[in-house]
């Protein structure tokens, strides 16, 4: 790669950073400065600079962070994994699509701290009512993309790949999967940040690890600074988990493009 290439890398870099980044500084010093100068109290609203002291004295903010990802990614897997077998047979099945939707959309309508105390009584306090959760909650978003993003594959491609014997798993693999990319990694960019705040919501009704606990605690302790750390590692865990996905589906789609071209 030539130094032209790089610095012309580098700008566009430059100017998708700087804006956010400026206002980010921006917004630290008002915010700083604002508590500073009306002497408000630290339960109320803490400095950034207390904030920070925060992150550094807690030493079981990577506990805490490990258990809330690994309830949420395995939550994620599952919903993944059953998202889009379920999709594809509904694609293929009007029997399925007719059955199963009504029920998928009720699933979506009911508020899920309402399944909490269910899923507590059948699995224990332990993590797997926690996994379940997530996966609930990540599922819909994945089906739905799924499912329309394998009926956006072009009829006239299907037409001729069954005009020359190919099999329905071929027809799949081939045609339908590849149109449906860029829809399943939209459900995935939703559902993994819903997967986030599943762990946490599970974690706020029974739970003495995780972030959800540790805003809860923070919270009914008026420990305002640790309940902002928390709050902070969430927002984080969540756009750095779009940031993957978009990156993951440009060089999938990449590939894809690729094989087109030979």
């Amino acid at each position: 790669m030539s130094s032209g290439t790089r610095w012309l890398h580098f700008r566009r870099w430059l100017d998708q950073v700087l804006p956010p980044a400026i206002i980010l500084v921006v917004l630290l010093v008002v915010w700083q400065g604002s508590v500073r100068v009306l002497d408000l109290p630290p339960w109320l609203l803490p400095a950034p600079s207390d904030i920070g002291a925060r992150f550094g004295r807690t030493n079981s903010l990577g506990y805490h962070t490990g258990m809330t990802v690994i309830e949420a990614f395995s939550g994620f897997v599952i919903a993944a994994i059953f998202g889009i077998s379920l999709s594809g047979g509904i694609v293929h099945s009007r029997f399925l699509e007719r059955g199963l939707l009504p029920y998928i959309i009720v699933s979506n309508a009911i508020p899920i701290i309402a399944i909490m105390p269910l899923l507590t009584i059948w699995f224990g306090f332990g993590i797997v009512p926690k996994i379940a959760i997530c996966a609930i909650i990540s599922f819909f978003p994945i089906v739905t993309n799924t499912t329309r993003g394998l009926r956006s594959a072009d009829y006239r491609v299907i037409e001729f790949m069954r005009s020359i014997n190919a099999t329905p798993i071929q027809v799949f693999l081939k045609v339908q999967l590849p149109s449906a990319l860029p829809f399943i990694f939209a459900g995935f960019k939703i559902a993994s940040s819903l997967a986030l705040v599943g762990a946490v919501v599970a974690e706020f009704y029974s739970s003495d690890r995780g972030l959800g606990y540790l805003i809860i605690t923070s919270a009914t302790e008026l420990r305002t600074d640790l309940l902002f750390v928390a709050i902070t590692i969430l927002a984080v865990l969540g756009v750095v988990s779009f940031a993957v996905f978009g990156r993951l589906e440009r060089w999938v789609t990449r590939g894809q493009e690729a094989k087109a071209i030979i």
